[in-house]
């Protein structure tokens, strides 16, 4: 049996659900991508939304993201980015299906979420005791797909490589060695961008709300390029199958 997940980033969320970020109201925003999903995705086994769920951190930007994935059955996955706070997310997570957990696992595969959030600051780091608890729950399963907030490779981009995970080469390691780790994916960096390291497919996934040129010097906003969302199907040989589906908001 094949699991279909469903993974949305970056959605920067406000109190004020009119609140805007580089021309684009990112509660509409979301609001479309999120319908898009619900109108086009059949059979998914799960959703990871993973970071900057919130841009202010506020327990009312949280309840707005409750209210636009009400209308999801399966479960839900949160994950923190450097925008978040992360006791204000937990609150949110009362329900049968939403979740703030480290790890899952779904017939052969395990799938890790990393809470890369370091505090008072823009970059990422991954806290020893998950790196801990990775290590363990990798011995139990066939096959390990990883999300992260924060990316662990260099993109080429001057401004956002200096936000990278700190530690990385930890992760970078296991990749190397471990050949049950067949997917990586992150957000935080508002485009697209696919890398290969040993068994292991590392991408990266558009925002639902404003996009980045790639490998800019400096943050610099992709007024054509469109939101998106992405779609992961991990078979039960081990093979991983992905696409990301934009969406044209303005229409």
């Amino acid at each position: 049996m094949t699991i279909k997940i469903i993974q949305i980033t970056d959605l920067h969320l406000n109190k004020n659900k009119e609140f805007m970020s580089h021309g684009i109201n990112t509660f509409r925003s979301a609001k479309k991508i999120i319908s898009e999903i619900s109108a086009k995705e059949r059979n998914v086994n799960c959703m990871v939304l993973s970071g900057d769920l919130a841009d202010d951190g506020t327990s009312k930007a949280y309840e707005n993201l409750s209210e636009l994935l009400m209308e999801f059955s399966f479960p839900i996955y949160l994950m923190c980015g450097n925008h978040d706070s992360v006791e204000n997310l937990k609150n949110i997570c009362i329900t049968k299906k939403l979740y703030y957990k480290n790890f899952i696992s779904m017939n052969e595969w395990g799938v890790y979420m990393f809470n890369t959030k370091k505090n008072n600051s823009p970059n990422g780091i991954l806290n020893e005791s998950e790196l801990v608890d990775f290590d363990q729950s990798i011995n139990n399963i066939k096959y390990m797909m990883i999300f992260l907030h924060h990316h662990p490779i260099s993109i080429g981009s001057e401004s956002m490589d200096r936000m990278m995970v700190e530690n990385s080469d930890e992760l970078i390691a296991r990749i190397k060695n471990q050949s049950k780790i067949r997917g990586v994916c992150w957000g935080h960096i508002h485009n697209e961008v696919n890398f290969k390291i040993n068994n292991a497919k590392l991408f990266s996934t558009p925002s639902t709300c404003y996009q980045a040129k790639p490998k800019s010097k400096k943050f610099v906003i992709d007024y054509d390029a469109c939101p998106g969302y992405r779609v992961i199907k991990l078979s039960k040989s081990g093979e991983l199958e992905t696409s990301v589906k934009r969406l044209d908001i303005k229409k």
